[in-house]
């Protein structure tokens, strides 16, 4: 299928200056979902407008979007084009001022992202991957070549199913004495862009959702990145665990958050 990427960039900017006069407006509407979960009039207005527009552009593709579908995602998996979106990755982050926030939006092709865009509308970063590559506002970009667990930077997210959180804390207490820092930013995509450009080395997570991994996992798998289950398992976006890292630490980061 014919996909005009550069028009899709143009529509993920445009959702960037969206996002940007929620974050400088002076107050946010917030509506409480599951458990500790919310999310805010900024989400679901940026969501029903990359919705709208892609649609626009390719009608017979269909949407998973973090706004409009919870639930059992198995009768995606076999779709052979299916837009990913998360409007804003990082809600937390945005409700309270902090810039580390992100735009995702990825072209999947039976379970496997083939298009990857992650934009960061503060700092004005747009990552964005395909069979040609991946790049940091049209430069290309690389992983790490950190190869020793003390050189490690390791970050990790929370998942809103509380029960998964525990498993990041077992991780964690296994992995934290042998790694350099461990940090928590609170956007999955974000970070997981960033492990694409070598700032982090390595990041764990027991319970992401499709839209949280799409875009960025491609972005990581072509800047030479690995990505697999917590088990070492084959891994796709449906998997709530995920491991991803430089490739060099991989095996060394699944034995130790497995023992």
């Amino acid at each position: 299928m014919e996909i005009n990427k550069e028009e899709v960039i143009k529509i993920v900017l445009e959702a960037g200056e969206m996002l940007k006069k929620y974050f400088y407006a002076d107050s946010l509407i917030a509506y409480q979902k599951e458990g500790v979960d919310f999310t805010t009039e900024a989400d679901r207005t940026v969501d029903a407008f990359l919705v709208e527009r892609l649609k626009a552009l390719n009608p017979e593709i269909e949407f998973l979007t973090e706004e409009t579908f919870s639930g059992d995602y198995s009768s995606f998996l076999d779709k052979e084009n299916l837009w990913v979106i998360d409007p804003l990755d990082g809600t937390v982050n945005f409700s309270r001022k902090n810039s580390h926030f992100a735009i995702s939006v990825a072209l999947v092709n039976k379970g496997e992202p083939v298009l990857g865009i992650v934009y960061l509308p503060i700092s004005n970063n747009l990552y964005f991957a395909d069979e040609s590559g991946a790049f940091l506002n049209q430069k290309t970009i690389s992983i790490s070549s950190v190869g020793s667990l003390r050189e490690v930077v390791l970050a990790c997210d929370w998942s809103w199913d509380l029960e998964k959180r525990k498993k990041v804390v077992k991780w964690l207490n296994n992995i934290n004495p042998l790694v350099r820092q461990i940090k928590s930013m609170g956007s999955s995509v974000s970070d997981l862009a960033s492990l694409a450009e070598g700032k982090i080395d390595a990041y764990i997570h027991s319970g992401t959702k499709p839209w949280d991994v799409a875009a960025s996992s491609l972005i990581i798998k072509k800047a030479g990145g690995e990505i697999t289950n917590a088990n070492g398992g084959e891994w796709n976006i449906f998997n709530p665990e995920i491991v991803a890292s430089n490739k060099i630490i991989h095996q060394d980061v699944l034995k130790i958050i497995n023992q």
